[in-house]
């Protein structure tokens, strides 16, 4: 089990240095806008995500559509709730804000850790070659970058029971992905089988003692249990660097 590539070092690291610098730069230039200007960047990444997906199922259609293409991995809910970010301006803009968040932190968490489950080393290598390869580093890179501008140009304050709120989200959504993989017999988001072989290996021997059926249902419930405990990690490391951008303002 890889977690990193020779190419994902090449490129992943370099990339993170350059989103930083530019993160910080833009907070430290915008710093003093309204939040509507400050809100630009975040405006450009979301249509810019939109636009690669549009790319995605134009390629897949062309090609002879993957169900894999379709909307229900964990990463498709960026050129949902990034757009919603970067546009709505609603009551409950603050919590919408907050989830969002969270969830390009996970990304950019588990892009230090495991990049090679992301994307893989082909993917980089195929970058000018193939569009679906550009797409899904293209993608999870401006995804990273997001995770990085959020805090930095201080478009949202944590607020206090906003985990709860995720936490809800996750299970919504992991409802509706589990779902649809058992309907389709596609592994969206990990939930039909497992991108990691040990944990494959033992998924695939669990169901082997166990039958199908109770084996998917704990599968499943399992890794929804992961995914929304990961999600709360990544919120609160987001609300640390939120203290480490906005000093003056104190983090509910």
């Amino acid at each position: 089990m890889e977690l990193w590539s020779m190419q994902h070092a090449k490129t992943l690291l370099p990339a993170l240095v350059i989103m930083l610098i530019a993160a910080v730069a833009l907070g430290k230039l915008l710093k003093q806008k309204s939040e509507r200007i400050r809100m630009i960047p975040i405006q450009i990444v979301a249509v810019v995500l939109v636009l690669l997906e549009i790319g995605k199922q134009a390629v897949s259609l062309l090609s002879g559509y993957d169900l894999y293409c379709l909307p229900f991995h964990f990463c498709s809910l960026f050129i949902f709730m990034l757009p919603i970010m970067a546009f709505y301006r609603g009551k409950h803009k603050n919590t919408v804000y907050g989830i969002t968040a969270a969830l390009c932190m996970s990304v950019l968490i588990l892009m230090l850790i495991y990049p090679c489950l992301i994307y893989s080393a082909d993917n980089i290598k195929l970058f000018f070659k193939d569009y679906m390869s550009f797409h899904t580093v293209a993608f999870h890179n401006l995804v990273m970058f997001a995770a990085l501008l959020i805090p930095a140009l201080q478009l949202h304050k944590p607020a206090k029971g906003e985990w709860k709120k995720l936490a809800l989200f996750m299970l919504c959504f992991c409802v509706v992905s589990a779902t649809m993989a058992q309907l389709l017999k596609t592994n969206f988001n990990n939930f039909y089988t497992c991108n990691i072989p040990p944990l494959e290996t033992v998924r695939q021997a669990v169901e082997s003692a166990a039958g199908s059926v109770p084996a998917m249902l704990m599968y499943v419930s399992i890794v929804t249990i992961l995914d929304i405990l990961f999600t709360q990690g990544a919120y609160w490391v987001y609300r640390g660097g939120c203290k480490c951008f906005c000093s003056k303002e104190k983090v509910a």
